[in-house]
């Protein structure tokens, strides 16, 4: 997949269809979008690509309100890529950009060589004050041969019928909902990053060694707990118990993640490392020793193993 930064830098790429939004977290909404642009694409005898934009464009408008992420860049990239996208146009969103009219960014989609058509969600908008929706990009380019496809929100029995969002499901993961939030986005909501050093307590005190997530601070984290989790390690992934929280048998001050990977022992210091979260088994609890909670992990390994024999079996 070919990654740009501006429109203008779309040339002898041929005939294109692009699917346009943020698509934070890629889920079957977005999956929807995307797949629109393939069969488009298909239909047109073109090739399918993405126009969306990084960082998020609240955090350039309100820089005093982050806002928590789905998901990282690369993480994004990757999905892009395996969806089917010949190509990524990443726009950087800055206070200019996001104050021209919508009129302005469709004259940049409409100067891209050879475009056959555009693909969006119904909920999409874009230009100053959020003007600009699908019916204006219709509008713009009726009677041309640019072709608009417009695909309507996706609804799902995990959450009553509801519409598939990325907040919905950003309030999952937060509330420790990690089943919901996985059917949502049609697989196990993931943090990677790489493994830094930790306070070595599961290696001298309680006898399960952990690695420590090093992640962004703009990533959503799940509610505080333990979670039955795969830890994905050079491109395999290994059955995990994983802690989010302060840890407050030993008191700590900053939210950490940390794994026991599972019948593992090789070391991984600062290699790259994700966490794909199935299902939490409970939330943190303050115990009286460190024998009390090297026994209650055996517990949650025990529960954990079981659990994801189970989804290892499901998933062939």
């Amino acid at each position: 997949m070919k990654l740009l930064r501006s429109l203008t830098d779309v040339r002898d790429f041929g005939p294109l269809v692009l699917a346009a939004g943020f698509f934070d977290g890629f889920h079957r909404g977005h999956r929807a979008v995307l797949g629109e642009a393939r069969r488009m694409a298909e239909q047109l005898g073109a090739r399918p690509g993405v126009v969306t934009f990084s960082p998020h464009p609240g955090m350039v408008l309100f820089p005093d309100r982050p806002v928590r992420l789905l998901q990282t860049e690369e993480e994004k990239e990757a999905v892009m890529a395996e969806l089917g996208m010949a190509l990524a146009v990443i726009l950087r969103p800055t206070k200019e950009f996001l104050a021209e009219s919508a009129e302005d960014f469709l004259r940049s989609l409409e100067a891209v060589p050879d475009l056959r058509g555009v693909v969006c969600g119904e909920n999409f908008t874009f230009g100053a004050g959020a003007a600009g929706t699908p019916e204006t990009i219709r509008a713009w380019f009726a009677g041309t041969d640019t072709a608009v496809s417009v695909v309507p929100l996706t609804r799902s029995p995990a959450i009553g019928g509801r519409v598939v969002s990325s907040t919905e499901i950003r309030r999952l993961v937060e509330a420790g909902d990690m089943r919901t939030a996985g059917a949502l986005l049609a697989r196990p909501y993931t943090l990677s990053g790489g493994v830094g050093r930790g306070f070595r307590r599961g290696t001298d005190d309680t006898g399960f060694p952990t690695a420590n997530l090093v992640f962004g601070p703009e990533r959503v984290l799940p509610a505080d707990g333990v979670y039955a989790a795969f830890a994905v390690i050079r491109g395999r992934r290994w059955p995990a118990v994983t802690n989010v929280g302060t840890n407050p048998t030993y008191g700590n001050a900053a939210r950490t993640v940390e794994t026991f990977i599972l019948h593992f022992s090789e070391d991984i210091y600062g290699e790259a490392f994700a966490v794909e979260f199935v299902e939490r088994l409970r939330g943190e609890i303050r115990f009286p020793s460190a024998a009390a909670l090297a026994a209650q992990i055996a517990e949650d390994v025990k529960r954990a193993e079981q659990l994801l024999a189970g989804e290892m079996e499901k998933e062939g």
